[in-house]
């Protein structure tokens, strides 16, 4: 058992092979950022529903492929999640900056606004940063070969989501609301 106190929260949880469905547990005051960044290679996950990949929800019944009470799913599979809880940064907001970024997942992409050190460039944010990351205000977009990135609708929005950077097949700067009310891998 777990030797600090934990509280389950709902989470759907992407990768290439399944959509998991199913209760993470956080520590109180913890985020979901927190605990995929921990050193234990295993997220566990209880009340587990494995449905077949993509990004659509809710899933079909028909895509359901497996279910059980209990599933230890390899961290380092995972692309990005829902649910849980927005980490907190770890120093002071001053020193933060928001930046709009677009992580690219196969036939779709992940925007949102992710939290910087001032000053610091985006590829050596990257490259250094923990695996894990919140991404706050995310939208989740289709790409499709009849439109251009620029003409996308979001097929859904969250107040958060925790990225796998290391997953990402890439990773995009995208322009702020404020600029453009459309997304943009180009600007």
């Amino acid at each position: 058992m777990y030797k600090q106190p934990r509280e389950a929260h709902e989470a759907r949880i992407y990768t290439q092979a399944y959509r998991v469905y199913g209760l993470i547990h956080l520590v109180p005051g913890s985020g979901t950022a927190d605990l995929l960044n921990q050193e234990r290679p295993y997220l566990p996950v209880t009340g587990a529903l494995l449905y077949t990949p993509g990004y659509r929800h809710p899933p079909e019944a028909k895509e359901l492929k497996a279910s059980t009470g209990f599933l230890a799913l390899r961290k380092e599979r995972i692309q990005w999640a829902v649910g849980g809880r927005p980490a907190e940064p770890r120093t002071s907001p001053t020193l933060l900056e928001r930046r709009r970024l677009a992580f690219l997942f196969g036939e779709y992409l992940v925007a949102g606004e992710l939290l910087l050190p001032r000053g610091v460039r985006l590829s050596d944010h990257l490259s250094q940063a923990k695996p894990f990351q919140t991404l706050l205000e995310a939208r989740l977009y289709t790409l499709s070969p009849d439109k251009a990135i620029v003409e996308l609708s979001p097929v859904e929005s969250f107040p958060f989501v925790t990225v796998n950077l290391r997953q990402a097949e890439a990773v995009a700067e995208a322009p702020g609301e404020a600029h453009d009310l459309r997304l943009t891998l180009f600007g």
